[in-house]
C-alpha cells in the first residue's frame, strides 16, 4: 500500500497515477510512478532545510539548462494551475512535492570507460547551467561549508577528533592560495555516478536537491570522493578517469588539479554536516561514521 495518496496525486498533475512504489526513503522521500504507460518520479523535500526559494531554483536550473548534445536532465512538470510544486499530507504534515520527468537509460557504472563519460557530461552540464541566475541560489562556499559542519557536529556525542579535523582541513583550503578564484558556476552539488544513466551517449542527470553556486571543483570532488571510499587499488584509475573525460570538454586549470584534494575532503564534510543536520543515525552508527571521517579528513590525499 502506498503513504502517497495518489487520487490527490492525479488531481493536482492531470495524471491518473496507477502505481506508486518508494524508490529512495529518508529524509527526502522519491517514488516512481505509473500512469498510462509512462514513468514519472516524486520528490517529497524534506520539511526543514529547503526554503521554497531554493526549490524554486533548483527547478529554474532544470527548465532553462540549455540543449547540449550528449546532455539531459530531469525535467520537472508543473501541475494542472502551472505551479512548480504541489502540497500532499504525509504523516499528518504537508510536504512540498515536485514530480519529474523519468530518464531513459541505463545506470553508469564504474567502468573506466563510463566514468570518462561521466566527467565529459559533467563539464558539458557546468556549461548547459551557466549563467542561469536568480533569487535562491544555495551559495556553496567550502569555507562556510566547513565552519557550519563543525558546529552542526557540536551536539553529537564524540566527535571532538572530527572536529578538529574539519578545521585544520578549512585553515588548509583557506591558506592555499591555488584554492581562491577558482573557475566557478551553478554545480550539481551531488554529483555521483548513481546520481546519472546514460542512453546511447547521452548522459542524464537527476537528483539536484543540492545544487548551489560555488566552485566547478566541487562536483568533480564528490565524485572522486566516493572512488576513495570504494576498492582503494582502483581509486586512481577512476579519478583518472574522471579528470581526463571532464577536460576533454573544459581543461582544468593547473590550480584546480592542485586542490582537488580539499575538495575529496569537502565532500567529506558536506556528507557530515546533511547527517548531523537532517538524520537521526541509529545506535552506534555514529562513531564509525565519525572514525571514517576523521580518518579520510587527516590523510594525505594524492590525487
Amino acid at each position: 500500500m502506498s503513504d502517497i495518496d495518489l487520487h490527490y496525486l492525479s488531481l493536482y498533475y492531470g495524471r491518473a497515477f496507477a502505481g506508486c512504489e518508494l524508490v529512495v526513503p529518508g529524509v527526502n522521500r522519491t517514488y516512481r510512478l505509473a500512469a498510462g504507460g509512462d514513468v514519472y518520479y516524486l520528490r517529497l523535500y524534506r520539511p526543514v532545510g529547503r526554503s521554497p526559494a531554493e526549490i524554486a531554483f533548483e527547478l529554474r536550473l532544470l527548465r532553462e539548462v540549455r540543449p547540449t548534445p550528449g546532455l539531459d536532465v530531469a525535467r520537472p512538470i508543473r501541475t494542472v494551475d502551472g505551479a512548480d510544486c504541489a502540497q500532499v499530507p504525509f504523516d499528518g504534515v504537508d510536504r512540498t512535492t515536485c514530480l519529474f520527468e523519468a530518464l531513459d537509460g541505463r545506470p553508469i557504472t564504474d567502468a573506466p570507460e563510463d566514468v570518462a563519460l561521466f566527467g565529459s557530461a559533467l563539464a558539458k552540464l557546468h556549461d548547459a547551467l551557466a549563467g542561469i541566475g536568480g533569487d535562491g541560489a544555495r551559495l556553496l562556499d567550502p569555507g562556510a561549508l566547513c565552519a557550519r559542519a563543525a558546529v552542526s557536529l557540536a551536539s553529537i556525542s564524540g566527535s571532538e577528533a572530527a572536529q578538529r579535523a574539519i578545521d585544520r582541513c578549512r585553515a588548509e583550503m583557506l591558506g592555499d592560495p591555488a584554492a581562491h578564484g577558482l573557475p566557478s558556476g551553478n554545480c550539481h552539488g551531488d554529483a555521483r555516478l548513481a546520481n546519472a544513466i546514460v542512453q546511447d551517449g547521452t548522459v542524464g542527470f537527476f537528483d539536484f536537491d543540492d545544487c548551489g553556486f560555488g566552485p566547478y571543483l566541487l562536483d568533480l570532488g564528490t565524485a572522486a570522493w566516493h572512488f576513495a571510499l570504494g576498492d582503494p587499488s582502483r581509486t586512481a584509475a577512476l579519478v583518472t578517469a574522471l579528470l581526463e573525460g571532464y577536460g576533454s570538454e573544459r581543461p582544468l586549470l593547473q590550480a584546480e588539479r592542485r586542490v582537488l584534494p580539499h575538495y575529496v575532503k569537502l565532500a567529506e564534510v558536506r556528507s557530515l554536516l546533511f547527517l548531523a543536520e537532517f538524520c537521526t543515525l541509529a545506535d552506534g552508527l555514529w562513531p564509525r561514521v565519525l572514525d571514517r571521517a576523521t580518518n579520510l579528513l587527516e590523510r594525505e590525499l594524492t590525487i
